[in-house]
């Protein structure tokens, strides 16, 4: 009898729980769950993020890479006239310097090369070009008057550092009109 009893009662509980699950909706859909992605996990502006060149391709620093005192890049620099052009005579056959190559705005991350950041942020307002206690190439670029305005510090031609400038001053407001509605009343005369 108490065999019968067990098996009654088991029977029960699993009816029991069967109808309970069929009535609440609180078993969770796991066909819902998503894991988070690694957008999810890196900082809001992540579009700013650029890897450190350890992560990718690390390529040799060649005369190409490096600045002059003026903070020009090789690529950048007008190209040189023939001496057969430059004693012409007639001058016909004068070439313009080219003119220099304008800029693209991009993200600037720890060891790019010098020409690489002037590329991605424009000309420098100074350049400091000396040597370090080892004996490397030591730069160090001065930008102002934009959002990435700061000192960038190069040894060995790659970014080793970088000090976040001032900010550029807001625009001035414009001072607010009166209303043309509004009349002008005559100063009132002193009685005599």
């Amino acid at each position: 009898m108490r065999r019968w009893v067990n098996q009654v009662s088991r029977t029960a509980l699993l009816a029991a729980i069967g109808a309970l699950a069929a009535c609440t909706s609180s078993i969770p859909d796991f066909t819902q769950f998503k894991l988070p992605t690694a957008r999810a996990l890196m900082p809001a502006n992540v579009d700013t993020y650029v890897p450190p060149v350890s992560t990718r391709a690390l390529k040799p620093i060649g005369p190409t890479d490096l600045v002059d005192a003026q903070g020009m890049c090789p690529a950048m620099a007008p190209a040189p006239v023939p001496a057969a052009q430059q004693g012409s005579e007639s001058g016909a056959g004068t070439a313009a310097p080219a003119p220099a190559a304008p800029y693209v705005p991009r993200p600037v991350g720890l060891d790019m090369s010098e020409c690489e950041v002037i590329s991605a942020i424009g000309p420098p307002q100074s350049v400091n070009i000396g040597a370090d206690e080892r004996g490397s190439r030591r730069v160090t670029m001065i930008f102002t008057g934009n959002e990435r305005a700061g000192t960038y510090e190069f040894v060995g031609g790659r970014l080793k550092a970088l000090e976040r400038g001032p900010e550029p001053p807001p625009p001035p407001e414009q001072p607010k009109k009166k209303p043309a509605t509004a009349k002008k009343r005559a100063p009132k005369q002193p009685a005599t």
